[in-house]
């Protein structure tokens, strides 16, 4: 994720952008739908979240990125806390962003919360987290809504500061949002309904490292070819998350397909915090933590330390704790409320994160490997908050010294900026994504003898002898094409007289992250029910059924169909068909 940080770039591409659109002269069309396009994306992260936006129709079109945000103080900060803090008496009202008071019990990795199963990082308290949804003011969807909401609904007010009144109105308004490349579908729905309540829609979600790839080709003079791999790895204030890709097509743009995705969590500041504790004694460090100056101190830590130091033992970095009221240590090097931190210190406190980086990206440095045997990576893109580091950098350059390891100039802004970029033409497209699980169902098949014996079976209508099994309709690894159509088939028999009701079919979907997916659903297999779905058929004649006279000489209709499943950029969506025509209707719920 983002780590907050001003460019002057950043700022001369603002100028150039206002002044472009200025010389414009665009009068409203009175009946039909302008073409002039804005899109505004928000990476919504664990720690840190931020805006950008480009209007699509401008002639080398530039993203820029919000940098004044409430209770900033002033300061340009082109991401901002993902805190937010209601009150106490009115839960309408709330505090958010940088305007948060950060001493005060703020809620803080909402995000996580729409996904409760998801381990949560270090740097988030602790507690159970049944306990924790109990406590929170209101839902998890309904609190990243007002965050959400609140941040889009500033990001407005800040562009509609730099373009002409009236062709602001006029542009047609496109949100895409960020999410995790390996998070689970319930999360990213959740996202979608947190959207929609704060009144944003419609939004298109995209991965994670998908934005920043797109962004780091973009801003980055790297020659790809054919056949090329690299690997993206997000470093960011609470997560590592990495996907490889595969370059497949040159013209008329960069297209490229998903190899391995990879995600994990950790957390460099809760680093930091820990060194601090370990630098006064308890009592101290109670009273500490409990000030602005330690708030400042892990600002400095964040903003300039981590990312300037670059692994020489002899550099000298100074933390400042404002009215710390410390022992002088001298020999640990603080001294009037100032810690004289060195290189040395900061590899300590760096070192394990670094190792788990590292071993994150030769795991996917060796799956691309194994997928593609005669062929390796090409080159390593390091973007987020921690993707700035050069000390990083260098470490995994001598981790791999045959491939070239890239690191964008405000590597910070790769995702939120990709993710604008990712609604303009021609820029590279994503054409196919690698299934991070196993899809399927579970259904009646006929028994064989030799694989089913010893699972439960029943007698179907015409007289044959039926087991349970699991049908995977997507693997692990399969490579499926952005907007390719996967069919489920379903069968359902149903009597010749039959109530509108009986066309009404309830169903699960079922998902595997095991390597090899099992046939039977039994107990402790690791299978999971990824959403349930209800399936409509009433609106379908029955001349679309198969009559058929069971072998008691009783009619009924054989009802064949098909679910229809799309793998967008970052979610499912479904459909149904029958005789390769869509008909009825099916409404996804999310476990």
């Amino acid at each position: 994720m983002p780590g907050p940080q001003s460019t002057p770039k950043e700022q001369s591409q603002l100028d150039q952008l206002e002044a472009a659109i200025r010389k414009m002269k665009v009068e409203a069309p009175a009946t039909f739908e302008s073409d002039e396009k804005l899109i505004i994306a928000l990476d919504f992260g664990t720690t840190f979240s931020g805006i950008a936006y480009c209007f699509a129709n401008q002639r080398d079109t530039k993203v820029a990125a919000i940098v004044d945000w409430p209770g900033a103080e002033g300061e340009s900060a082109p991401t901002i806390p993902t805190l937010i803090n209601y009150d106490r008496s009115d839960k309408k009202k709330f505090a958010w962003g940088a305007s948060v008071d950060r001493l005060q019990d703020n809620i803080v990795g909402v995000k996580l919360l729409l996904d409760p199963s998801q381990e949560r990082p270090l740097y988030l308290p602790t507690g159970n987290v049944k306990r924790t949804l109990r406590s929170l003011p209101k839902t998890p969807v309904e609190i990243a809504a007002d965050f959400i909401g609140a941040v889009y609904r500033h990001a407005l007010n800040e562009i509609a500061k730099v373009v002409p009144k009236d062709y602001f109105s006029i542009c047609q308004k496109h949100f895409v949002l960020s999410v995790p490349a390996v998070w689970s579908d319930a999360a990213k729905n959740a996202t979608l309904q947190a959207s929609k309540i704060a009144g944003i829609f419609p939004v298109t979600l995209i991965k994670e490292p998908e934005a920043a790839a797109l962004y780091t080709m973009h801003s980055l003079d790297f020659s790809l070819n054919i056949g090329d791999a690299f690997v993206v790895c997000d470093a960011g204030g609470g997560t590592v998350d990495l996907i490889s890709y595969e370059v497949v097509g040159l013209n008329p743009n960069l297209q490229v397909k998903e190899l391995v995705a990879w995600l994990d969590l950790f957390g460099l500041n809760q680093r930091f915090v820990e060194a601090v504790k370990n630098l006064v004694d308890e009592d101290q460090f109670a009273d500490l933590r409990k000030t602005k100056g330690f708030l400042l101190a892990e600002k400095s830590f964040d903003r300039e330390v981590k990312r300037s130091f670059r692994g020489d033992p002899d550099e000298e970095y100074f933390i400042n704790f404002p009215m710390g009221s410390l022992d002088d240590d001298p020999d640990a090097g603080l001294e009037a409320n100032c810690w004289r931190i060195t290189g040395k210190d900061l590899k300590a406190i760096f070192a394990p994160l670094i190792t788990d980086i590292l071993r994150l990206i030769d795991h996917q440095v060796k799956s691309v490997k194994i997928k593609r045997p005669s062929s390796g990576v090409t080159g390593i893109f390091l973007v987020g908050g921690f993707g700035n580091s050069h000390y990083l950098k260098s470490c995994v350059e001598r981790q791999h010294p045959g491939i070239q390891v890239l690191q964008p100039t405000d590597a910070w802004a790769a995702i939120v900026k990709g993710a604008a970029l990712s609604k303009l033409p021609r820029q590279a497209a994503v054409v196919a994504t690698s299934a991070p699980k196993h899809y399927g169902v579970s259904s009646w098949s006929l028994y064989d003898p030799e694989t089913d014996k010893g699972f439960p079976t029943q007698i179907c209508r015409n007289g044959s002898k039926r087991v349970e099994k699991m049908t995977w309709f997507i693997n692990i690894g399969d490579d499926i094409m952005r907007d390719q159509k996967i069919k489920f088939s379903f069968y359902r028999c149903i009597d010749e007289k039959y109530e509108p009701s009986d066309l009404i079919f309830h169903d699960e979907l079922y998902e595997c992250a095991d390597p090899d997916a099992p046939v039977h659903f039994t107990k402790g297999d690791n299978i999971h029910i990824n959403c349930s779905f209800t399936t409509d058929l009433r609106s379908v004649p029955n001349t679309k059924f198969t009559k058929r006279i069971d072998k008691h000489g009783e009619p009924y209709y054989d009802v064949n169909y098909n679910l229809v499943v799309i793998l967008d950029s970052a979610l499912m969506k479904f459909s149904l068909e029958m005789d390769g025509v869509s008909m009825g209707s099916v409404e996804a719920s999310f476990k």
